[in-house]
């Protein structure tokens, strides 16, 4: 007998503070997925893998009804909030199951098309968790992955405060084991995963408006003082007390300053199974 190897999911750097979680509720379908959305159509069954909280699912699930959309998620709590998100919308198509990444809850070929939103980034071994996906996807399936690159996002300096939360969670990605910075390869890793490229774009997200940054800056502010990952950069001493408790007020100073600039780095690649598997 041929022992198979076993895999354990990541911790996940970013948490499910109130905040995270938040941040995550605040996704759609159309902001975040709308490069896939274009070659959904009604009918197709669809997987969102790492769903979270359901708020990009229920968009899917709208696109292709009557066909039914999965979330799937390691971390019950947010299945129990997708499942209360798509029960608020009267969505009968949309349901969602605790399941990990390497086993997913499905026969071979039989969905149309997987979404991901900045879930391979967490994982040591994307490929072996797209060859997951590969197994469940039809041949002449889709599938659509976000990730962002934090090493290509734009910041006004390198005393930003807004930077400083982001690249402490950067670190702590790549403490678990994942590449913070994956959306530069995420072409090649999903062209070497036995996919074809059909399209591939990236984006800048940043507040475009001064009421927009300040809203960014508190809720910057808020995930400072209640993510975990804070807690273990201090612990871990990549950060010291006073920085700690003095980058609140940095980003209250950040929030009204016209000078200060951040914008995210997001790569965005839709792929397709051929059709010979």
């Amino acid at each position: 007998m041929i022992d198979t190897p076993q895999h354990t999911s990541p911790d996940y750097a970013f948490g499910y503070s109130p905040t995270a979680v938040a941040m995550m509720s605040a996704r759609s379908a159309e902001e975040s997925a709308g490069f896939m959305l274009v070659h959904l159509k009604p009918g197709m069954r669809v997987l969102d893998i790492g769903c979270g909280p359901g708020s990009i699912t229920v968009g899917l699930a709208a696109a292709v009804a009557p066909g039914e959309v999965t979330g799937i998620d390691i971390e019950p709590s947010q299945v129990k909030l997708g499942r209360k998100n798509a029960t608020g919308r009267g969505l009968d198509n949309c349901r969602f199951e605790v399941a990990s990444v390497y086993e997913l809850p499905f026969n071979d070929s039989s969905v149309d098309a997987v979404f991901g939103h900045t879930i391979l980034m967490q994982f040591s071994d994307p490929e072996t968790v797209l060859a997951e996906v590969r197994r469940a996807l039809r041949p002449g399936g889709l599938i659509g992955f976000c990730e962002i690159d934090f090493g290509a996002s734009l910041y006004h300096s390198e005393e930003s405060a807004v930077r400083q939360v982001l690249f402490t969670l950067r670190r702590s990605i790549r403490h678990n084991g994942g590449n913070p910075d994956i959306g530069r390869s995420l072409p090649g890793i999903i062209a070497g995963a036995g996919f074809d490229l059909v399209s591939i774009s990236a984006k800048y997200n940043a507040p475009t408006t001064p009421e927009a940054k300040a809203r960014q800056c508190a809720t910057m502010k808020r995930l400072w003082q209640d993510a975990a990952f804070v807690d273990k950069a201090e612990e871990l001493g990549w950060i010291d007390a006073d920085l700690r408790a003095g980058l609140p007020a940095r980003l209250d100073r950040e929030a009204s300053d016209p000078a200060s600039f951040s914008a995210s780095t997001y790569v965005e690649v839709v792929a397709q199974l051929p059709e010979s598997g």
